[in-house]
Parts: structure tokens; sequence; C-alpha cells
């Protein structure tokens, strides 16, 4: 039975806390072009998808696209919609949903959640959550059925927007596993949402980046370990959280 395996990237020009961050260099190119370099790292994908909404104002970003980077164009809110009509137009059995301001995400732990996924007796598997990896290596993998089964009959709005709730809140429809890590990490905000953020990214990019392009935790272990400091330019940034999330307290 084939399992078409296929990446969908959702990014926008119109983020609220870092508008057009996308599109802030890292190494030299856009931040959205240094995280697909790492998307495409990841074993088992048979495919990758941008899903961008439609609109002039995101045109820069489509031109990121390439021929091994589908496209798709769809409704900037209504992000479960744009990601359901991405896979379809995929063909995908299997999504990996990964956001384009995690430039720092690692293919060895997203190839490990999909791995999970393709054994275990599940609908979804990720990183994210109370999982305790960093935050910026978020990697949710579900079944397209559960994806259309989310697009046909979520209702409320941060369903719509955020995608995958309908999901994770449904753990008895829709069988799901997490993957762990020790110590946990949590504490390591590696997600571009304020400039503070983008500060820390960027020096990291600039000091690993030129020397090992394909670095990934185990370098950005040594590299916090010999630079601590590095990770209290953005300690204060508040990592927001969506009702119902496990782990919240």
């Amino acid at each position: 039975m084939s399992n078409r395996v296929v990446a969908i990237i959702q990014a926008r020009m119109t983020s609220t806390r870092l508008p057009g961050k996308v599109l802030m260099p890292l190494a030299g190119k856009p931040l959205l072009y240094r995280m697909l370099e790492r998307v495409q790292r990841i074993r088992g994908l048979d495919a990758v998808c941008l899903a961008i909404p439609e609109g002039k104002a995101h045109d820069p970003i489509a031109k990121i696209a390439s021929s091994e980077i589908s496209l798709y164009r769809g409704d900037e809110q209504d992000v479960l919609d744009r990601t359901f009509r991405a896979a379809q137009q995929m063909k995908a059995d299997t999504v990996m949903r990964v956001t384009s301001d995690c430039p720092l995400i690692d293919p060895e732990v997203s190839g490990d959640v999909l791995s999970a996924f393709e054994n275990s007796p599940v609908a979804y598997a990720r990183t994210a959550f109370d999982s305790g990896y960093p935050h910026g290596f978020d990697t949710e993998v579900f079944s397209f059925d559960a994806l259309s089964t989310a697009h046909s009959e979520a209702s409320e709005a941060d369903e719509r927007e955020h995608v995958t709730p309908f999901i994770w809140r449904r753990p008895d429809r829709f069988p799901a596993m997490e993957l762990d890590h020790r110590p946990d990490l949590r504490e390591w905000r590696l997600t571009v949402d304020t400039p503070e953020d983008y500060e820390l990214i960027s020096q990291v990019f600039d000091t690993i980046y030129p020397q090992n392009p394909n670095f990934g935790f185990a370098e950005l272990k040594n590299l916090f370990a010999e630079q601590p400091r590095l990770l209290e330019i953005n300690a204060s940034v508040s990592q927001p959280k969506l009702a119902g999330m496990p782990g919240e307290s």
C-alpha cells in the first residue's frame, strides 16, 4: 500500500508580531529559504509544499518556491482549509506540518517523528507541547484522513487558524503519540516571533552555518554549552498557548 508523505510549510508576510519575518536574512538568504533547506533533508519525504495566502502582499514568498518546492495559495485566515487543499493538491496520504518561523528545525528529529508515526497505530504524532524539545523543533505528522475530518468538522476559530487543535483535542478519535526528549529543553526558544528571537537565530546562523551548513541539534547543544548567554537574548519572550494544550497549567 502506497503512502505518499508530503511536508506542508505554511508561511505568510503578515505576521502579527514580526511582519515580513520569513524574508529576513539568515546567513545571506531569506529565513524561509534556510528553513526549506533543512526541511528538504528530512528522511522519508516524497514532496515539500509551501502553502501561502493569496494576494499580492505574499508574492515575495511565492518566489522562493522552486522546481523542488511546490506552491499552493489559499485562504489567509482559514489555515486549516489552506493546509487541507494543499495536501489534496499534492495527493498526500500522510502530512508533515512545520511552520515557517522555525528555521532551526532539525531534520533528524522531524524524521524521527515521521518514523514513529509510520510504525505506530496512531493518527497523529508530534514533538510539540510538553515533549521536552526546544520550541522551534515542532513537527506534527498526521494522516490525510484525520486532516480531512478536521477540515469537515472543525468550527472553532482557533481550530481553523492553527490546523491541528481539532485533532489533538480529541485523542479518543485520533490516537496520538509524542516524542519525548530529556533533559527538558523547552526553555530554549528557537522560533522567530519577535526581534529578540530573530537576533538569537541570526547569531546562531552566523556562528555555525559558514563552517557547517548542515548543522543540527548536536551542534546547537555544543554552541549553547560554550555560549550560554546566547539563550538570554530572547529568554523574556513568552510562548503563546492554545486552550487544551497538553502540559498547560
